[in-house]
């Protein structure tokens, strides 16, 4: 199967997924982010050159959450250039069943070239002035990316960039996907754009403002979220002494000790490939993020890449999403109860935890002697003026805390990943799907076909 990048065969659905699909809030608004991601971030160190040799795989210091028997591990490789990274484990040894090992090809992140000096610097000046003939990056787009506006256009708005990336010019899809499905062990026939678009990021003003007096509403920054898509993938198109900070950051490498050996990976859990043209491969289902520019302008070329679905297991991605979601439960009591303090606080109540009353105490069941025969069991009474135990609001809070809520977060993140892609001989039988030549046809007002293609006269 041939991989067409023509614009009028390259197949990206009308209505995009929106970034943050099949994924839940992670800072709401009353929780600061973690500091990387402030309005003032701080600049990364620089690193030392990459050496030209062959490095052996080395191991990383890593958080107090992960087994110390799966720190992340690092490999390079001079030959193909290829940098990989895989992601500490976080699941507790009473849940790791050995039918799902560790890693699993999603749990590595790949940085490899993959457009040479001269086709990324053209790609770069074709972005550039797409960008500049239709203003593009002068404000967010929320209308693609809802949760998470981006500064970008869509490949597929530029007939010029696709026909450079399509098959009478570089081949991009062809050759991103052959990496994608070396890295990650799926068939390249398996593989589709969900959405490939051109991104910038800004660095801010001295006064931490990204609207400038043109009117132009930049970013400098993408907080924390997960893909719609399975596979994703991150080119850098500007060379990186043209800006300062940005990279791929991970919540998965956030806590991992930086001693200056590994020189694309920065504090705080950053990646920053080496020069432009190279490519950040990862699974869109890694919590990660647009680490802050500092300095200069920051463009990549970005790709959500679905998987067939012969190759996953039915049920992985709902059960994270499940918990995920219950992370945002926890965190909505924990807000209800932080109100309800602050309420009693300015009215002169200095306790630690608030007087939360049981207002719906007239709807649970009442603890009768009649109930108590029937069911051979008690339980308390509810009434009026009746409140939720102190011990009961300190759980919330502890249970909402962010340490508390990223820790089950990179548990779930890793159990999915562990399980979601199916053993090759677990998958089911590719399905061959051929499109047929669409033709058009005219509807009178009662949706009755007037206009019939050749053949169909007869047809009732």
């Amino acid at each position: 199967m041939q991989h067409s990048f023509d614009r009028s065969s390259l197949q990206l659905p009308t209505t995009m997924l929106s970034i943050e699909a099949f994924s839940t809030p992670i800072f709401p608004a009353a929780m600061p982010l973690h500091s990387s991601f402030q309005r003032h971030g701080h600049l990364l160190h620089s690193y030392p050159p990459l050496n030209n040799h062959r490095q052996s795989p080395k191991t990383l210091l890593s958080s107090t959450f992960t087994n110390q028997d799966t720190d992340p591990i690092f490999n390079y490789d001079e030959e193909s250039r290829c940098h990989v990274i895989t992601v500490p484990s976080f699941l507790p040894n009473t849940q790791i069943n050995d039918d799902f090992p560790y890693p699993s090809p999603l749990h590595k992140i790949h940085v490899l070239p993959i457009l040479s000096t001269e086709e990324t610097s053209h790609l770069l000046a074709l972005a550039r002035n797409h960008a500049n003939e239709n203003k593009s990056w002068n404000q967010q787009d929320s209308s693609r990316h809802v949760s998470y506006p981006t500064v970008d256009f869509a490949i597929d708005e530029s007939a010029e960039i696709s026909e450079y990336l399509g098959n009478n010019g570089i081949k991009f899809q062809e050759r991103i996907f052959g990496a994608l499905s070396d890295a990650f062990d799926v068939d390249a026939d398996d593989l589709s754009f969900l959405d490939l678009f051109c991104a910038s990021y800004e660095a801010a003003d001295g006064g931490g403002q990204l609207t400038d007096e043109e009117g132009r509403d930049t970013m400098d920054r993408l907080e924390f979220h997960r893909d719609g898509s399975l596979l994703s993938f991150t080119v850098l198109l500007t060379p990186p002494e043209g800006f300062e900070g940005g990279g791929t950051i991970f919540d998965a490498l956030r806590d991992v000790h930086i001693d200056g050996t590994v020189p694309i990976l920065k504090s705080p859990g950053t990646i920053n490939p080496p020069e432009a043209g190279f490519a950040t491969l990862h699974s869109g289902k890694l919590l990660h993020g647009g680490h802050v520019v500092t300095k200069g302008q920051r463009v990549v070329l970005v790709g959500f890449v679905s998987v067939d679905e012969r190759n996953t297991r039915d049920g992985a991605l709902g059960d994270a999403t499940k918990e995920w979601g219950r992370n945002d439960v926890r965190l909505f009591w924990d807000r209800r109860r932080l109100s309800l303090l602050k309420k009693q606080q300015r009215a002169g109540n200095n306790q630690s935890q608030p007087t939360w009353r049981i207002k719906n105490w007239r709807y649970l069941p009442k603890d009768t002697s009649e109930r108590r025969s029937e069911k051979n069991e008690g339980r308390s009474y509810f009434g009026p003026h009746s409140i939720i135990p102190h011990k009961v609001l300190e759980s919330i809070e502890r249970r909402a805390s962010q340490e508390s809520i990223r820790k089950r977060r990179l548990i779930t993140e890793d159990k999915m990943l562990r399980e979601i892609l199916l053993p090759r001989n677990e998958r089911g039988e590719k399905v061959n799907m051929q499109m047929g030549e669409w033709k058009e046809v005219e509807f009178d007002m009662d949706g009755l076909i007037l206009g019939w293609e050749e053949g169909n006269e007869g047809a009732n």
